[in-house]
Order: C-alpha cells, then structure tokens, then sequence
C-alpha cells in the first residue's frame, strides 16, 4: 500500500537546507496555524541542529534542550547562529537562535553534560520504577484525511515529514493519549539525522497530545518547548504519553513522557494557551 505521504518525501527529502550562516526551509516545515509559518518540530529540529554545531572540548551530550518560539517562524530563508554561554569540564550551555533580519523569531538553550564516565549503580538501589510505555497497537491515523463533511483535508507540511501511529486517544478525547512516530527525512539536506534530532522533531508534538477541548472550536498554541532528556534514543521511533491541564484564563500546561522502543527517554513541557477560532 502506498503511503500518502510518500509522494512527497523521498529519499532525499530534507527540511532545511544550509548555505553558511543561512538555512532554507522546505515545505516539510510546514505547520498548521498558517500556510506561510512553519511548525514547531521542524523549528526545534533546526535548532538541535545548530546546537551541535558547537564545539566542546571533551564528548558532551543535551541533557535540558528549551526552545522559545516568539513568534510565527517564516517559511522564508533566515540566519542562524549558535554560541556557547558556558564551556566547562563538566558542563556547557549553549544558545542558538533563527533570525528574520534583526529580530529573533525562536531561540534555544541547551544544558550538556559531560559523557563517557561509566558509574556502577549497586544492584540494591532503591530506583525509582520506569514509567509505563505507550501502547504500541496502532487505532488509527494520527491525521483523518476526509473530515465530517466529507471534504478532503490537506495536512500540513510537517505532516508529510513524519510516520505517525495513534495508540491512544483521539484528537480533543483527551487522556490517554499516546502517539508513535518517526522522522521520515533528513534534518539537513546531505546530512543523516542524530539522535538529538530525532528526539527534537517529536518533542514538539506533545503540546497537542492529550487535549480535551473540541478542535473545531478551540485552538491551542504553545509558546514554549522543554525537554529534559534522561537519555539520547537508539533510533528515530519515538513515543509520547501526553496530558493537557488548562486554567480558566486560557493559560494551561502540556506535558508528556518520552520512549524509544527500548525504554524512557525524558519528559516534555510546553506552556500553551488556547483561543477561540475566528
């Protein structure tokens, strides 16, 4: 059966290109709230991306990776950069950020730790149970491709960049909920995905995992995206158990943990707010 992604995504499919301290968006990073703004996962993909174009002087890797998106981020060519804040034995903090001319349209902090330093945990520690992993029984598509109309719904960019298997849940059925998926193409054209890409492509999707307001009513944004990373996945097929918690201000909270197929991997925040569609 032929993917209906697959007739854009092929082999070589990328979501950015980079020409020196530029990157170009493909229509891969497209998210949905605009048909000219990019969704969150392909800007936190970058960023990780420019993370690790900083040096450290002995083998580091991300342990707490936060973007902040301050606004709309263009479907257009911007600059990048990345600095380290901090580079010790132990510890580095690192920034990068994507630029629209002199503004910061989404920026990044992200706080590595030294490894490679082996430590013998004593067989009777008193370690905390592993949380429970996701069901891995796909109940249907993540994207329902024909609405209740009967009109055909286009998904946007991004959409065609990952596979996705619902496990739990629904769109707007709330908790459980839990989502699997995998980056389908690279981050950087000419280049294979890491681990710290792959896990920041998903990150982004469990701001709207778990959500209980009706999508056709309700639309929720989240301004944020934190991820503490307990460690990096063995391969790009990520898994999410989410939850939302809204205020009656609009102002709420999302959060889910984060698997590969071996184990947990990290948990995952974003502070969202939600508005009435227009």
């Amino acid at each position: 059966m032929t993917d209906w992604r697959d007739n854009k995504v092929g082999p070589d499919a990328h979501l950015i290109e980079v020409d020196g301290d530029m990157v170009i968006p493909t229509e891969l990073c497209g998210g949905p709230w605009s048909p000219d703004a990019q969704h969150g996962s392909a800007v936190a993909a970058t960023l990780a991306w420019a993370t690790e174009q900083v040096e450290t002087p002995v083998p580091m890797r991300p342990v707490r990776f936060t973007v902040d998106l301050l606004s709309p981020v263009p479907l257009t060519p911007m600059r990048w950069e990345a600095t380290a804040i901090k580079v010790g034995k132990q510890i580095a903090i690192i920034d990068s950020a994507l630029y629209t001319g002199d503004r910061v349209a989404a920026r990044a902090t992200t706080l590595m730790m030294r490894e490679g330093v082996t430590v013998e945990i004593p067989e009777d520690a008193n370690r905390p149970p592993e949380p429970p992993m996701p069901p891995t029984d796909e109940i249907a598509d993540i994207f329902d491709m024909v609405d209740e109309d009967g009109n055909t719904w286009a998904p946007p960019g991004f959409a065609y960049a990952m596979d996705y298997e619902r496990t739990a849940g629904g769109i707007g059925g709330g908790a459980p909920a839990s989502v699997w998926m995998g980056l389908r193409c690279k981050v950087v054209k000419g280049e294979e995905p890491t681990p710290f890409q792959w896990l920041a492509a998903a990150a982004d999707m469990g701001s709207q995992l778990g959500g209980f307001l009706p999508f056709r009513a309700y639309r929720t944004i989240n301004a944020d995206i934190t991820v503490h990373i307990s460690r990096l996945p063995q391969s790009p097929w990520i898994g999410l158990d989410g939850i939302h918690r809204v205020s009656s201000d609009a102002v709420g909270q999302t959060s889910a943990a984060m698997f590969d197929e071996a184990g947990f991997l990290g948990q995952m925040q974003s502070s969202i707010h939600i508005s009435t569609w227009k």
